[in-house]
């Protein structure tokens, strides 16, 4: 079940909780990651959403992109905050897509 007091980033604009939309790609939009630990990213077109988090590993913290597909999780390294632009994000978006029509081809393969 999606969390609904996620913020969500769609049409090239964040809308957080209760604040203005902030765009991407401003210092407005790295300024807000830096306290951000995760918001959901809509791409235009797509009934797909990402749940990106920020997670704390050995050497910093690091943003991962997760996309749920036929009780299927699949998962992208993003980068750190300030490699979080707009490009990278619609390029994490379409890999992730490869890897559900990926997971789609062997389903009907019959593999899993």
């Amino acid at each position: 079940m999606p969390q609904t007091d996620m913020p969500v980033l769609r049409d090239n604009y964040l809308y957080p909780m209760n604040q203005p939309p902030i765009a991407v790609d401003t210092a407005a939009w790295f300024a807000w990651l830096l306290q951000a630990n995760r918001f959901c990213y809509r791409p235009a077109a797509s009934t797909y959403r990402l749940t990106l988090r920020k997670e704390k590993r050995r050497h910093g913290f690091y943003w991962y992109a997760y996309l749920k597909n036929d009780r299927k999780l699949h998962n992208a390294y993003v980068g750190r905050t300030p490699d979080l632009t707009r490009q990278r994000l619609q390029q994490v978006f379409s890999s992730l897509m490869e890897k559900v029509a990926l997971q789609r081809e062997m389903q009907r393969n019959g593999s899993t």
